[in-house]
């Protein structure tokens, strides 16, 4: 069920529940159990009314990213700017006495 051009999404979302509505009806009034109608109900308008926003998702231009320039970005943000912790050794020593 399509959003109609000039119909709000809402008025839409009306209008899948409505259809919805009917179908688990005519559903009940055939003998199928009421609840296993109401479950199916529920996830066919949950995923009618999620469908068309994860499309605008999945169809929405990916921004541009430069890896490279956003490592030294943080690098120099925040790696440059912090000192080691105290009890980080930064270096060896080099020279051991053997007593």
């Amino acid at each position: 069920m399509r959003i109609k051009p000039d119909e709000s999404k809402e008025d839409w979302a009306k209008r899948v529940q409505q259809f919805e509505y009917g179908y688990a009806l005519q559903r009940i009034a055939q003998g199928d159990a009421v609840d296993l109608v109401l479950d199916e109900m529920s996830k066919r308008i949950t995923q009618k009314l999620i469908h068309p926003f994860i499309q605008d998702i999945k169809n929405a231009p990916k921004p541009e990213f430069d890896l490279t320039a956003s490592k030294q970005s943080y690098k120099e943000k925040y790696l440059d700017k912090t000192k080691p912790a105290a009890d980080q050794v930064s270096e060896l020593p080099t020279d051991y006495d053997d007593d």
